[in-house]
């Protein structure tokens, strides 16, 4: 018996007419998405990431600290580079969705209309209906909201979402699985997961390709061998954590609720 393999790739290019995206924008995500996910105690909210409002906003905010995502599976090395990322990684992919995080506890001047200050963006990934399964990924809190409420109070939010049954008010997704996906260097994203109820489950080698930025140490980046057909990119091992319903119905509610105490 013949047989034949049709599959073409997608193209990888985004011209500059559609690096902010279509208008209106369209999110392209498998599960209905709110306008707003917030909670009454929560000191930030999450709206969709649109790159026509929050794009400059996340550039000025890692301005002269781009070394910061040196980890990321993706460069900044040009003010499209970003954008590019959230339209061909994150928006043409169905089973993907990105957030911005809007600081409650700061107002903005310059973006009233943002209802607080922008302070980094985080997103689901590798959503898979058929089996209730997530990730949450990217987790990208801007430098001048580290070491605040703003990366827990996030991910409590997207935890909340996530696991609240679709005939909750407000209703969620479902999920019986979240994961958490991090470099082993990146201690910070490790207990923040630990903290906010994920159990830690095993190392993922070669899990990811870094991309190469001019100019700043790859720590932890693997070395690939001769051949490699991703253009000699470096490789990263990642932790894997999981969040699982049960887990939430027992601690994680509870966790997500002290952690929004905490201002």
């Amino acid at each position: 018996m013949s047989f034949i393999n049709s599959y073409v790739a997608p193209s990888d290019t985004v011209t500059d007419e559609e690096l902010y995206g279509p208008d209106p924008y369209d999110l392209n995500f498998v599960y209905p998405v709110p306008a707003e996910i917030s909670a009454p105690t929560a000191g930030v909210k999450l709206v969709p990431f649109i790159p026509r409002i929050h794009g400059d906003a996340f550039l000025e905010g890692v301005r002269g600290k781009e070394s910061m995502l040196k980890l990321m599976p993706f460069t900044l090395e040009g003010p499209g580079d970003f954008l590019r990322y959230v339209e061909l990684s994150m928006r043409r992919e169905e089973k993907h969705v990105l957030f911005a995080i809007i600081d409650l506890t700061r107002p903005d001047p310059a973006h009233p209309a943002f209802g607080g200050s922008f302070a980094g963006v985080t997103g689901l990934v590798n959503t898979m209906p058929g089996a209730l399964v997530t990730e949450i990924e990217p987790v990208i809190v801007l430098p001048a909201f580290q070491r605040t409420h703003v990366g827990s109070h996030s991910t409590g939010l997207i935890l909340q979402w996530a696991f609240a049954l679709p005939g909750a008010s407000p209703p969620g997704l479902g999920m019986r699985r979240v994961m958490w996906t991090t470099a082993e260097l990146n201690k910070a994203s490790s207990g923040l997961a630990t903290r906010m109820g994920f159990k830690y489950e095993g190392l993922m080698r070669w899990a990811c390709g870094l991309p190469y930025v001019e100019g700043f140490p790859k720590e932890g980046g693997l070395p690939p061998r001769q051949g490699d057909p991703m253009l000699g990119l470096q490789g990263r091992h990642s932790l894997l954590f999981a969040h699982c319903w049960d887990d939430w119905e027992s601690e994680g509610k509870e966790l997500v609720e002290r952690a929004f105490a905490r201002k």
